[in-house]
Order: structure tokens, then sequence, then C-alpha cells
């Protein structure tokens, strides 16, 4: 059945689209244009604000669209001392530059649809505008996460159907890692079945995911960055491993306390852990932030509001060229496979 715009959400959605064409110096908004700087930097940090764990990472715009990465982490010690009677004085990088791992932007689409009952129920919101963009960005947000964790390739035409994690948009953090530095990468060993695992348990080698993550520190992570802030991000199920049993008995009312408090400090071996949306089950990745990137070639943000009656709805079309990033693969370590056993 047909569904009407009502008057006073069209109001409001022709002032939103308006508002968005001003922005951008532009006389409509229904051909496609690129977003101005100053509004692509304000739809940056709008991103990193709807979904925490983008507030920990880099979001950076860069030039070309493939190129060395920007490799703000510090690849060595830099203090030494020289006899400049003999030898000249050999500065110290700060900064990796890995020419065998370039950056690759490609072109992600963000489009969305803004169907007429929607904005019929919502049209009394005297924050209308405000709504409707918060929507937008955080469903962008939420899906760069997505990706970041899920994504394995970039297919010509993606099927959202087949692969609902994104998997198929862009290849994302954890697969260049697979991909890149397959040293950084951990499986764990043959159960007899052809299948890789890292069992957790009384009886193997790790007793306790706390082990596993404090012999993947040593193991994996390079030396100088054992220190800088590590923490360990992991699936919801891995930490219910853990504190499930601590959480899942009947205790005095100082002792439900104590167990509530270590609950909201969780930790792994000695790191935080972070539980992120999205991310995969039985897995865990062990890094810091800042060495998790996205980077948006400036000027590719690109975007066009066209109302579609025959769908009764109108579409924000978005596209942005950009790839995902690990600066430094020597300060991670991705550990998947995991079977904790009662």
């Amino acid at each position: 059945m047909s569904v009407v715009l009502n008057p006073i959400a069209r109001t409001k959605l022709s002032s939103y689209i308006a508002d968005i064409a001003r922005a951008n110096n532009v006389e409509d908004a229904k051909y496609t244009f690129a977003v101005q700087p100053v509004p692509e930097q304000k739809i940056i940090a709008a991103y990193q604000e709807s979904a925490d764990f983008l507030k920990q990472i880099n979001v950076f715009p860069v030039d070309n669209a493939k190129g060395e990465k920007i490799g703000l982490q510090i690849g060595s010690s830099v203090a030494g001392t020289t006899d400049t009677r003999v030898k000249a004085r050999t500065p110290v990088a700060v900064g990796t530059l890995d020419l065998l791992d370039e950056y690759d932007c490609t072109q992600t689409n963000y489009d969305v649809a803004y169907y007429w009952s929607l904005l019929n129920a919502w049209k009394h919101h005297p924050d209308f505008k405000a709504k409707l963009q918060a929507m937008v960005i955080k469903a962008i947000a939420l899906d760069k996460l997505c990706i970041g964790f899920n994504g394995l390739y970039r297919a010509p035409t993606s099927d959202r159907i087949a692969n609902p994690l994104l998997q198929d948009v862009k290849k994302g953090w954890l697969q260049k890692i697979r991909d890149t530095a397959p040293e950084q990468h951990y499986e764990g060993v043959d159960d007899g079945t052809g299948n890789l695992v890292i069992k957790v348990g009384a009886d193997n080698e790790f007793k306790t995911v706390d082990g596993l993550v404090e012999f993947a520190v040593e193991e994996y992570i390079a030396e100088q960055h054992r220190e800088s802030g590590l923490i360990a991000i992991c699936g919801r199920g891995i930490l219910s491993d853990k504190y499930l049993p601590l959480l899942n008995t009947i205790q005095d009312p100082t002792e439900q306390l104590a167990a509530r408090t270590i609950y909201a400090n969780k930790q792994l071996g000695t790191l935080q852990a972070l539980h992120v949306p999205k991310f995969p089950a039985k897995t865990i990745l062990i890094t810091t932030p800042d060495n998790l990137s996205i980077y948006m070639q400036s000027g590719t943000l690109n975007r066009s509001i066209v109302e579609q009656p025959e769908w009764d709805r109108a579409v924000d079309f978005q596209s942005v060229n950009e790839d995902f990033v690990v600066e430094d693969y020597s300060k991670c370590v991705l550990l998947e496979n995991i079977e904790v056993e009662a």
C-alpha cells in the first residue's frame, strides 16, 4: 500500500536536505557532490563519537588513493652515540614505512533509505534533523567496525544476504594480518580432524585464557611494544567463558560486590579486555587501538539525496574511498579458533 509523506515531515526533510546542500556550497543535493573539507571533518568526528571503539583508533584523511602507510608508530629505538670524528650521525626515522604493504583506498558505498513511514512517525520531533543525521552516522560507523573485523575481500558487487557481516565489502584488519603478517597469526594445532584449534583447559597446554594471552604477548609482540598499552579485543563468548563461573554462583553481598567489581574491570592476562560490536567469536586480537586505522581519501566522500516516490522513500547515496590499515604488524597478534573446555 502506498504511503504519502506528511506535509510536516516533508517540510522537515526538505530543510534537512537544504542544510546539507548549504554546508557544501551546492544548489541542490539531488545532484552528486563532493563533501567539502569542513563538513567532511565534522562527519569523520561524528563517526568516531557514535561508536566508542572508533574514538580510540585513527581515522586519517589521505591525499592519494594508494601510497605508503602513515606509520605513526615508533619502529625502533632512537637513542645512540656517534663519534663524529669517524662517521656521521645516523638518524632513525620516527614511523615505519612498509613499502611492501601500501594502503589502497577503494570505493565503499554507504547508501541509506528514508522511508516515508519512518519520517511520518518522526514528524513531531523537535530534533527531527538531528535524529535523522544521528541514525545515518551510527549505521555507517557500526558498519565500518563490522568491515574492519570481518571483511575478507572486495567483491565487484557485494551480497548482504550471503555475507551479513560485510565480508565481501573490503579487506579488514584481521584479514590484513592473516594475509600480510601470517607470523602474527596463531590458530592452534591440528585437533586430529584437520582443523586447527587453540584448546584451553586443565588438560591442555594453556590452562586458562589468561595464560594464552600472556604466551601470545611474549611470543608474538615485538619486545619494544610489550609495555605500550596493549589491550585484548575479543568476542563476548571469550569473556563469558572466563567470568560466567564467577557470576553464576550464589554469594553473600560482599562476595557479590567483589565479583561485580572484578567483572567491571575485565582483564585477560595482564591486559585490559575489550568487547567490540561485531568482533568474531572465539577470537582475540592483541594490539593497541592506535595501531588500527581507517584511511579515507580526501575529496572522495560523495553524496546525493534523491526522492524515489515509486518506493515511498528518499535515498541518501554516500560513498568514500577508504582502506583498513594495520600500522605495525609487530605490535599485534591474532588468536583464532579458541575453544575453552569446562
